[in-house]
C-alpha cells in the first residue's frame, strides 16, 4: 500500500506540466507583445522626426507596459507554482535558495508575495490611465486582500 501511495506523488507532474505550459504561453505572449509596442513606438517617434504622425498619449503607453509587466507576473506565479509542486512532490532541483520550496508554507509565502504585486500592478495601471470613476472603491478592493494576505502571514510567523 505504501509503494502505491509513494508513487501516486508523480500525479503532481501532471499540473506541473500545465502550469509550466501556461507560463510559458504568458512569458511568450507578453514577450511578442512588448517587442510589438517598441516596434509600434519605434515607428510612431520616426514619423514624428518626419512630422506625419500624431503625439502619443504617455499615460496610455505606461499603461501598456504595466499591462505586459503584469503578463509576466502572471507567467512568474505560475512558473514558481509549478517548480514549488514539483519539488515538493517529485525531486529537488538546483535552483537559487530563493527560489528552493521545501515546504507547502514556503511555496504559499512565495505566491502570496508575487500575488500582492500583481494586485498593486492592477491598480497602478488604473491609476495611470486614470479611466475608473471610482478609483477610491478599487483601490479599496485590492487593498482588503492585500491586507488581509498580510495578516495572514503575520499569523504564521
Amino acid at each position: 500500500m505504501s509503494r502505491i501511495l509513494s508513487g501516486t506523488r508523480y500525479l503532481v507532474v501532471l499540473p506541473v506540466v500545465g502550469l509550466a505550459i501556461a507560463a510559458s504561453v504568458f512569458f511568450i505572449f507578453g514577450g511578442i507583445g512588448l517587442i510589438r509596442l517598441f516596434i509600434e513606438l519605434s515607428i510612431i517617434a520616426i514619423g514624428n522626426i518626419a512630422r506625419t504622425t500624431t503625439e502619443v498619449d504617455r499615460g496610455l503607453v505606461i499603461f501598456e507596459v504595466v499591462e505586459f509587466v503584469h503578463l509576466f507576473l502572471v507567467g512568474t506565479v505560475l512558473y514558481i507554482t509549478a517548480i514549488g509542486l514539483y519539488q515538493l512532490f517529485v525531486h529537488e532541483i538546483k535552483f537559487p535558495n530563493w527560489l528552493k520550496i521545501d515546504s507547502t508554507e514556503e511555496l504559499e509565502t512565495n505566491l502570496i508575495g508575487v500575488t500582492v504585486v500583481v494586485l498593486a500592478v492592477n491598480f497602478m495601471g488604473a491609476v495611470f490611465v486614470g479611466g475608473k470613476e471610482d478609483l477610491l472603491e478599487f483601490g479599496v478592493g485590492i487593498a482588503l486582500p492585500i491586507a488581509a494576505l498580510g495578516v495572514f502571514l503575520g499569523l504564521q510567523a
